[in-house]
């Protein structure tokens, strides 16, 4: 009996040596990572359970929660410098603060990106 192919994207294989899945960790980005396969960039955040079932008090467990899919490394780094400035909350007496800190996330982001050179 013949072999149908199946439709989509193959499952990921365990075994395969020749996979180019890894992760990517660095203290400036906490809580948030990147993970690399073949086809793209995906940027998880790292959260805390603060609720637990129907309201219960938090058992304090981990979760991670995908941000979204990027197919450069330059743009899975772009969103994180984003949901970096967006976690500083705060007022701002003006517009020039306002900016003032946004440089200084996205400054942090765009040394790493040129000591990689992307």
């Amino acid at each position: 009996m013949a072999e149908t192919k199946s439709k989509g994207r193959p499952a990921k294989d365990e075994n395969d040596t020749q996979s180019n899945y890894c992760t990517i960790k660095d203290p400036l980005m906490e809580p948030f990572y990147i993970i690399k396969d073949s086809s793209n960039f995906t940027v998880i955040e790292k959260k805390i359970a603060e609720k637990g079932f129907r309201g219960a008090e938090a058992s304090g467990k981990e979760r991670e929660i995908v941000l979204g899919y990027y197919t450069s490394f330059k743009n899975a780094l772009n969103c994180i410098a984003k949901q970096k400035f967006y976690q500083n909350q705060g007022d701002y007496s003006s517009i020039k603060e306002y900016i003032a800190t946004w440089s200084a996330v996205k400054e942090g982001i765009e040394s790493m990106l040129n000591k990689i050179e992307v």
